[in-house]
């Protein structure tokens, strides 16, 4: 069996040698831009992942930041509300005591203040407090435990705690005033949304007082222990410094809190879950396919349009050549720009023009050819049919002269001598469209053709019931050419008119002109030429009626050709039909005629 090339397409469908060309064009776009574009995506996703990072630390910082300034505006507000309490805070033994503990709990109501206590120096005593002594003795005022824990209900709370010393009556006193960090502190901050905010503080409770316990949590990401991680805190201790948290799952950002001794004291978390957030999308590997598969619809976009823009005439070629192959010369393809597919559009109209010529030409060639064999048959037969025809109108005529004929043999012969006269016309008539006569041109009126035409068969059209007119659209309109075979051409038009309006209509005869011919036309309302009789109504023998040679348009269609002019029709069914004769136009003028011929005169 051969393996024949027909045989290798069939195996091979998807084969790169049977796609389109535009195809080939997308093809080779994509794979000339598809490195430059990796490498542009690689860089683009460099740097959008590194600004992008770094837009999430500045966020991840100034989220921490709102939970240190919250805190801060704590220990502000205690040391305002501090100076107030001194005033009024008394020891037991004070016979204003009373009202001045009252005074001081509805302050601290009053201020969110959760607890104020006046403990004495010498033996730690609480003298006074606004929530029960187990709490007080919880807190420790030693300077600088400004963050600390203690156990409400069984619940780890953070505090911030400011002491003031004070000296009452001689004796030392220390003022404790503590808000707790609960869940009123936790609405406070919790309106950042979307971040897991928390706050660890030293654990002085418990089992690990060196650890530190986290206090809330605005999110719950994850089951996670209560405490912070002692590694955390050693890296805090000693760089002093934020410490990052970056990993597959979390962006985050530890925040710690020094006391004015620098003892670490607490912590603020700020971080983002990555799966759960736009962070996690947002990473250099996503980035990069992202952007590569925009640069490559991008790429594909522009060949698409370059690849249409180039193939798109290329189509119209195709098309055109079917159309010449199939012999439709009149195609013709739009010509867009100026570039070599602008040229290779513009040479094949100029060929498919030249190609219309030339079919143009070979088909009067034909005809010509046709006719002039015609004409020598047509000489011949009618040497051949006229001889014997004079014989039998001589013999008939000398015949009809017999006065001792019957009347019937009479009426007999004058039927005979009629019929060889119509042969003998017939015969005329066919010899005059076989070997037409060259026209004898003269410039004259256009107009005044049109008159003298409709005013000889004025009677006919009347006798018909036909309303004539003129619709002269170009007055001072004139013709160069044979009046006399013209007018033969307009007559044999307005005879077939009338045949076509066997009932009466209107005939119009219309003048017009454009730059290369002055239009003779002849319409009427009659019942209209079929479309497939249009291209065969100009042929020899030819004819839509009953009776008729068929020579008439075609002694019409003779005499424009021999005018270099040319006859077209216009016609539906059942809606009239309009033949325009095209006279090619004259450029002398009318006046300037007459004046020579008086001259050569």
């Amino acid at each position: 069996m051969t393996n024949t090339p027909e045989r290798r397409r069939k195996r091979r469908p998807f084969s790169i040698s049977r796609w389109s060309v535009q195809r080939k064009l997308l093809l080779a776009f994509w794979l000339v831009s598809v490195v430059p574009t990796m490498i542009a995506a690689e860089l683009a996703a460099t740097t959008l992942s590194q600004i992008f990072d770094s837009n999430v630390r500045i966020w991840l910082q100034e989220s921490t930041k709102v939970v240190k300034d919250e805190i801060s505006e704590i220990k502000r507000s205690n040391a305002r509300v501090a100076q107030l309490f001194l005033l009024y805070t008394r020891p037991p033994s004070s016979r204003w005591a009373a009202k001045h503990d009252k005074l001081t709990a509805d302050i601290a109501d009053a201020m969110g203040i959760d607890l104020v206590a006046l403990v004495r120096s010498q033996d730690h005593k609480v003298v006074f407090t606004t929530q029960p002594d187990d709490i007080v003795s919880q807190i420790s005022t030693a300077p600088n435990a400004v963050l600390q824990t203690i156990q409400i209900a069984g619940v780890t709370t953070g505090v911030v705690v400011s002491t003031f010393d004070t000296t009452q009556d001689g004796v030392d006193y220390q003022m404790v005033i503590a808000t707790y960090l609960d869940s009123s502190f936790l609405n406070s901050v919790a309106d950042v949304h979307s971040l897991d905010l928390r706050l660890y503080l030293a654990n002085s409770q418990g089992a690990n007082p060196q650890g530190f316990a986290e206090i809330f949590s605005t999110q719950r990401f994850e089951d996670r222990p209560g405490n912070m991680p002692e590694s955390i805190a050693e890296t805090l201790r000693e760089t002093r410094q934020p410490s990052e948290l970056f990993t597959n799952r979390y962006s985050g950002l530890y925040w710690p809190i020094f006391n004015d001794t620098g003892d670490l004291q607490g912590v603020i978390f700020s971080g983002l879950l990555r799966h759960s957030s736009l962070v996690g999308l947002v990473n250099q590997s996503n980035l990069f396919i992202l952007i590569f598969l925009l640069g490559s619809a991008l790429s594909l976009s522009v060949g698409w349009l370059v690849s249409r823009r180039l193939t798109l005439p290329l189509r119209g070629l195709a098309e055109g050549v079917g159309a010449v192959i199939s012999g439709d010369y009149s195609k013709r393809i739009p010509v867009i720009g100026s570039d070599e597919l602008a040229e290779l559009s513009h040479t094949f109209n100029h060929m498919t023009e030249r190609l219309s010529e030339l079919h143009h030409l070979e088909a009067q060639l034909r005809r010509r050819d046709r006719l002039h064999a015609l004409g020598e048959v047509a000489m011949g037969l009618a040497h051949e049919i006229r001889n014997p025809l004079g014989i039998i109108k001589t013999a008939t005529q000398l015949l009809h002269r017999r006065a001792n004929l019957p009347e019937t043999d009479k009426r007999h012969l004058e039927y005979v001598i009629s019929e060889v006269s119509r042969i003998n016309d017939l015969i005329t008539e066919f010899l005059d469209f076989a070997k037409p006569s060259a026209p004898i041109r003269a410039l004259y009126p256009a107009r005044e053709l049109a008159e003298e035409i409709l005013g000889f068969c004025a009677p006919e059209l009347a006798t018909h019931n036909i309303d004539a007119q003129i619709d002269d659209q170009a007055p001072g309109a004139t013709l160069y050419a044979d009046s006399r075979q013209l007018k033969q051409a307009c007559l044999n038009l307005i005879l077939n008119a009338i045949d076509a309006m066997p009932k009466g209509g209107r005939l119009t005869l219309g003048i017009a002109k454009d730059a290369q011919y002055t239009i003779i036309s002849v319409s009427d309302t009659g019942q209209g030429i079929e479309a497939d009789m249009i291209e065969r109504i100009f042929t020899p023998f030819v004819t839509t009626k009953a009776s008729g040679t068929g020579l008439g348009l075609a002694k019409v269609y003779s005499i424009m050709e021999n005018h270099d002019g040319r006859i077209e029709c216009i016609s539906e069914k059942d809606a009239g039909a309009t033949f325009n004769l095209y006279i090619p136009a004259h450029d002398g003028d009318l006046d300037q005629e007459d004046e020579e011929e008086e001259d050569d005169a």
